[in-house]
């Protein structure tokens, strides 16, 4: 058996980030989400904390698939939002641009990079149709706007790939 997980990340001062896992025959589930703070450097220390997101998926192998857990092919993909200068913005937060490099350098080719613009593929309505939008409380933070934009970019993802039983699980 297969298992797909997606660490899907928001860049930028306060990174929003979120864990989906995915099967062939199962729809994406978030497993984490999480608002990092404190920039590239914040970012930095929660990938060390967490071995690069693989102790968070290794945990959840193991809990939900036990008598398989030695047998089962997993792994760990990366979205991530690119960064875009947007017109008119004199001094434009690079923070992001960092990040990007961190990522090239831990991920290199399996950062699959999506536009800004692809939030709007699902939407924040969707996320609270389906109970999946968070606010500051739920993330330690001021808000759950850069956790949200990560779960975006996660559903984003699986809409781009078709996966068909998260289609069917969420959009029919």
């Amino acid at each position: 058996m297969s298992v797909d997980y997606y660490l899907a990340i928001d860049p930028g001062q306060a990174s929003g980030v979120a864990i989906g896992r995915m099967t062939q025959d199962e729809p994406m589930e978030v497993i984490y989400t999480a608002t990092v703070p404190f920039g590239t450097q914040g970012f930095i220390e929660w990938l060390e904390t967490t071995n690069n997101g693989k102790h968070i998926t290794e945990m959840d192998c193991m809990k939900n698939y036990p008598d398989m857990y030695n047998e089962i092919d997993y792994h760990l993909d990366v979205v991530c939002e690119r960064f875009r200068l947007r017109g008119g913005v004199v001094s434009p937060d690079l923070e992001p641009l960092r990040i990007e490099g961190v990522l090239i350098d831990r991920f290199g080719s399996v950062v699959h990079w999506q536009e800004p613009s692809d939030k709007g593929l699902v939407g924040d309505d969707f996320l609270r149709n389906n109970d999946l939008w968070l606010t500051g409380k739920d993330v330690g933070h001021t808000d759950g706007r850069d956790a949200n934009d990560a779960l975006l970019h996660l559903f984003a993802r699986t809409l781009k790939m078709r996966h068909y039983p998260t289609l069917d699980a969420y959009w029919r």
